[in-house]
């Protein structure tokens, strides 16, 4: 991941506590937003096994935003309070853009939550140690990342028309993602600590999408 600060500018943007709390705070949403999401394509799943496995994962989501809560609380912040303001920001994912069918709904989550993971660890990057590294850790607990190529990957490879088709679909949802993220930044300030470089953010979550896009066998 690509720091966001340069050496001299992280040691004097630390942990400004609006900045520690912000970024925590969209941390704790996106554990949120993962138990939904989880539990809804979970109803979409074409079979028992991918059932029970979102399942299990949006119930780990909620263990996860357990987590968050308890050991931030010991470095002085309330994630809850501080994931309140965020209620919203990211939009809503299905009314954005809707899935025909299983393979686009589960690519478009992969990809999603793959950028909101991004987002998350490179920001958590400009806080002090321990807040960083609960942050990351967290973030890093989510199965999805192994889960979603299991499922996509076979499928993809044996079918031409529709690796096309997902790959159109890919670039369509990673371009909304990484704009809705830039927008975030900018409406949220307290989440860009002093020296935090925008260019450098967009090129992190740039490569990651491409690194996932390839990882399913898609165009880029």
């Amino acid at each position: 991941m690509t720091s966001l600060l340069s050496p001299a500018d992280r040691t004097s943007a630390a942990s400004p506590s609006q900045h520690a709390a912000a970024v925590a705070g969209l941390a704790a949403y996106a554990r949120t937003i993962a138990c939904t999401r989880y539990a809804k394509d979970a109803d979409k799943a074409p079979d028992m096994s991918s059932r029970v496995e979102l399942l299990r994962m949006s119930a780990e989501a909620v263990a996860s935003l357990d987590r968050l809560h308890q050991e931030a609380s010991a470095a002085g912040v309330d994630v809850l309070t501080a994931a309140a303001p965020f209620i919203g920001a990211l939009g809503d994912f299905d009314e954005r853009l809707r899935p025909l069918d299983w393979y686009e709904r589960l690519t478009k989550t992969y990809l999603t939550f793959g950028l909101l993971r991004d987002f998350v660890v490179a920001l958590a990057d400009t806080l002090a140690a321990s807040l960083r590294d609960l942050l990351t850790r967290e973030a890093d607990t989510d199965r999805l990342a192994a889960f979603a190529p299991a499922q996509l990957v076979p499928a993809i490879d044996a079918d031409t028309q529709l690796a096309a088709r997902l790959g159109l679909w890919g670039r369509r949802v990673v371009g909304e993602e990484i704009g809705t993220m830039k927008r975030l930044l900018a409406a949220a300030p307290d989440l860009a600590a002093s020296g935090a470089d925008a260019e450098a953010l967009h090129e992190a979550l740039s490569q990651g999408a491409i690194t996932r896009m390839r990882g399913l066998g898609l165009r880029v």
